[in-house]
C-alpha cells in the first residue's frame, strides 16, 4: 500500500498512484501532479516496490525517507525478489556516486557525505518533569544482510555507517555502527575513541544476522560506569559489545535541540573525498589540470562533539575519472519495544560465554603511532593515517589510545 505522508507543507509536491495492469502483476507508479518531467518517486511490481527519495522527504510503511537531491542515485527497494527472509518485510539499499541529501538546512553535498536511509522520525522523547530523571530504555531487533565485495565494496577512509540513533540537531550520534573490512566499529557519544570492535568472523559476508539492541537512554553523568551496561549489541544471540557509560548526559542534551531520538538504517557515507583522492587516476587528473581543492572544515555550532573535516567538502561537483563504487546492503523491518519480551521470538537463542570481542584491532597501538607523526606534520595523505583510518581510528581516538 502506498499512502501519503500525512502533514504536507503546501510546497511539497502532492503525488498521485498511476495504476496499471501486465503480466508482471499490479504496477503502480506515483507521480507529481502536472506535467513535470521528474524521476518516478515510487515504482512497484505486485509487493515489489522501489522508492527513490525525493528533495522531500516521502515515506515507507512507518519509515520517511531521509530527502535526497539526486533520487536516480539512490533507490530504496521494499521486499526485493532477490533477497527474503522468513515472512519479514525486506527493505534494499543501494546508493552510487553522488546520492547525496539534504534539506533547508543541511546538505550532504557540500558537506562531504552522501546517503540512503530510512528513519523513525524522532519517537523518543527524553523531557523529564521534575526533579526525577526519566528511565528510558530500548530494545530493538533487525537483520542485516551483507553482500560480497562486488555489492558492497570496502571504501576506507570514507565511512560506511549502517546504523544510528540521533538526538535532534545534535552532530554526533548517540550510538552508531560502522562497518568496514575488520568488522564492525561500535561507538557512543560518550564512549571517546570507539567503544567496541567487532571481529569480522561475527559479521559475515552473505548470510543474514539478527542483531538485537539494548539501549538505556536514562540520563547519567559523564563517564560514571555502572555494573548494568547501558548498552548492549548482540549478533545471532551473542554478546559482541557492552558498554557501562551513560549515552545520554547533561552535555550532550545541550548540544541538541528538542530532547528526542530518532533511530535511522541505511548506508550512510562520511568523507567521500578521502577515497576519491586516493584513487591513483584521479590525483593524475588533478596535476594534468593544475585543480586545487578549498578544505572543508564542518561547523561545530558550538557543540562539545561532532566537528569534523576533510581536504575538500563538495567531491560530487567534480567529474572524477574514478568514482565511488555503487554500495548495496539489505534490512529487515525493526522491532522495537521498551522490553525484550515485547519483541517476539528471536531466529537465535541467547548465547551464554562470552565471545571474543575486540575492543581494538590488535595493530591499532602500532598504526597509531606511525600514524600520529603524520598528524603531527600535517601531512593527511600519509599511509598510516589512511591505515588508521581504515581501522575505524581517528587522531582522537589514537591520543587516547597511545595514552594507555
Amino acid at each position: 500500500m502506498l499512502v501519503p505522508m500525512a502533514g504536507l507543507e503546501s510546497a511539497i509536491p502532492v503525488f498521485k498512484v498511476v495504476r496499471s495492469y501486465n503480466r508482471l502483476g499490479d504496477h503502480m507508479t506515483r507521480r507529481p501532479f502536472g506535467d513535470s518531467l521528474a524521476s518516478l518517486a515510487v515504482t512497484c511490481f505486485a509487493v515489489t516496490c522501489s522508492f527513490a527519495p525525493e528533495v522531500f522527504a516521502q515515506s515507507i510503511d512507518r519509515w520517511k525517507i531521509d530527502s535526497n537531491k539526486h533520487p536516480s542515485l539512490s533507490v530504496i527497494t521494499k521486499n526485493p525478489p532477490e533477497k527474503q527472509l522468513l515472512d519479514m518485510t525486506v527493505y534494499k539499499f543501494e546508493i552510487e556516486h553522488g546520492g547525496c541529501g539534504g534539506d533547508q538546512s543541511w546538505s550532504d553535498c557540500d558537506n562531504d557525505r552522501q546517503r540512503v536511509e530510512l528513519k523513525d522520525g524522532y519517537k523518543v522523547g527524553l523531557q523529564s518533569f521534575g526533579s526525577k530523571t526519566k528511565q528510558i530504555r530500548r530494545y530493538y531487533r533487525t537483520n542485516i544482510f551483507i553482500p560480497d565485495e562486488s555489492q558492497f565494496p570496502d571504501t576506507s577512509p570514507m565511512t560506511q555507517m549502517i546504523h544510528q540513533v540521533k538526538l535532534h540537531q545534535k552532530n554526533q550520534p548517540i550510538w552508531m555502527i560502522h562497518y568496514h573490512k575488520e568488522g564492525l566499529k561500535i561507538s557512543t557519544d560518550t564512549a571517546r575513541g570507539g567503544a567496541c570492535f567487532v571481529n569480522k568472523k561475527y559479521v559475515p559476508r552473505g548470510k543474514w544476522i539478527e542483531v538485537e539492541i539494548f539501549a538505556d537512554y536514562t540520563k547519567g553523568k559523564e563517564r560514571i560506569k555502572r555494573d548494568e551496561p547501558f548498552f548492549l549489541y548482540r549478533i545471532n544471540g551473542r554478546n559482541v559489545c557492552s558498554i557501562k557509560t551513560p549515552l545520554i548526559t547533561e552535555r550532550g542534551l545541550k548540544d541538541g535541540g528538542r530532547k528526542k531520538l530518532q533511530l535511522k538504517f541505511g548506508i550512510y557515507n562520511t568523507f567521500p573525498s578521502r577515497w576519491l583522492l586516493l584513487q591513483p587516476e584521479n590525483l593524475d587528473w588533478i596535476q594534468r589540470n593544475n585543480i586545487s581543492f578549498a578544505a572543508y572544515h564542518q561547523d561545530s555550532k558550538g557543540q562539545s562533539n561532532g566537528a569534523v573535516s576533510s581536504k575538500l567538502g563538495t567531491p560530487f561537483e567534480f567529474d572524477w575519472p574514478i568514482k565511488l563504487p555503487k554500495q548495496t546492503i539489505y534490512f529487515t523491518d525493526w522491532e522495537i519495544a521498551d522490553s525484550r519480551e515485547k519483541l517476539g521470538k528471536p531466529r537465535f537463542e541467547l548465547v551464554d560465554t562470552k565471545p571474543e570481542v575486540n575492543k581494538r584491532p590488535s595493530n591499532a597501538k602500532a598504526v597509531c603511532t606511525n600514524a600520529s607523526i603524520g598528524w603531527m606534520r600535517g601531512k593527511e595523505g600519509d599511509k598510516w593515517i589512511e591505515k588508521a583510518k581504515g581501522l575505524g581510528l581517528d587522531r582522537k581516538s589514537c591520543k587516547e589510545l597511545l595514552r594507555q
